[in-house]
């Protein structure tokens, strides 16, 4: 549900894209059971600065993120890849 929820908010930089630039992005975040996003990292860049910002913009877009269930810790801790492709 989370991954869909992102995907509605990534952007791909057009200049990334002009320049071909393709890569996964993993980010690590912090949320609270509100969705509210309380910090972000990158934990593997994608090799692109263009597309590793563009992975951090999109967590800080799609707020709030869907709420954490009840059975899970309140903040939470998840890491997520934030793909960017040209032919896909």
């Amino acid at each position: 549900m989370l991954l869909g929820h992102l995907e509605k908010y990534r952007r791909y930089p057009a200049t990334a894209r002009n320049r071909r630039e393709q890569g996964v992005t993993y980010v690590t975040f912090h949320m609270n059971r509100a969705g509210m996003l309380l910090s972000n990292r990158i934990m593997r860049s994608s090799g692109s600065a263009l597309l590793d910002r563009a992975a951090l913009e999109t967590l800080k877009r799609a707020q709030p993120l869907p709420s954490i269930p009840a059975d899970r810790s309140d903040p939470l801790e998840l890491s997520v890849p934030v793909e960017f492709f040209i032919d896909r």
